[in-house]
């Protein structure tokens, strides 16, 4: 949570990424989280993890967040997982000696221009990378291009892992102004 590029940008968000936080954290992670995709609106299907978070900086916490993450998506065999990280420390240490389950697509947002190694280290785990960029040209998500929903464009694509780079188009009240200073 402390490296979100999403708290530098909406501030907003701070209370609620702090509940899932300590959520992520608790032993009693998968157990509550499997309630609810069981029950909310007689089951879920799809659920997007780390939309407004990510793995904590320090790799001993964040190796318990993404060990309950595989646990969470093993006990729920039917659910499509997306999960969505900057911490690429967690990924290295862990995804090696784990094997990622069927239903959980990983996307790395990389940085502004990816090494090598992040290139052949997500391709060799099937790691999907992801990156926003500053128009709606150079994304590759309806979403971000038309600014409908996921569900409207009738789009799951980032459940699923592609060689393809995903772009996402940076949006919000002074976003774009934002991003361009952090990428200088």
């Amino acid at each position: 949570m402390n490296n979100n590029l999403q708290l530098k940008l909406n501030k907003v968000y701070k209370d609620k990424l702090d509940s899932n936080d300590k959520l992520i954290k608790s032993s009693k992670f998968v157990r509550i989280i499997t309630r609810e995709i069981k029950f909310k609106n007689g089951g879920i299907s799809k659920v997007r993890l780390f939309s407004n978070g990510d793995f904590d900086k320090n790799i001993d916490i964040s190796l318990k967040e993404i060990n309950n993450i595989f646990n969470l998506c093993k006990v729920n065999p039917f659910v499509k997982f997306w999960l969505v990280t900057r911490q690429f420390e967690t990924l290295f240490s862990y995804i090696p000696k784990h094997k990622i389950p069927q239903n959980l697509n990983i996307m790395f947002s990389t940085p502004i221009k990816p090494n090598q190694f992040f290139i052949d280290f997500c391709n060799k785990y099937r790691i999907q990378m992801a990156k926003i960029v500053l128009t709606k040209k150079e994304s590759n998500c309806d979403s971000s291009k038309n600014g409908a929903s996921c569900i409207k464009n009738n789009c799951d694509k980032c459940f699923s892992f592609s060689n393809t780079i995903r772009a996402f188009y940076i949006h919000g009240k002074g976003n774009k102004s934002k991003l361009r200073e952090l990428i200088k």
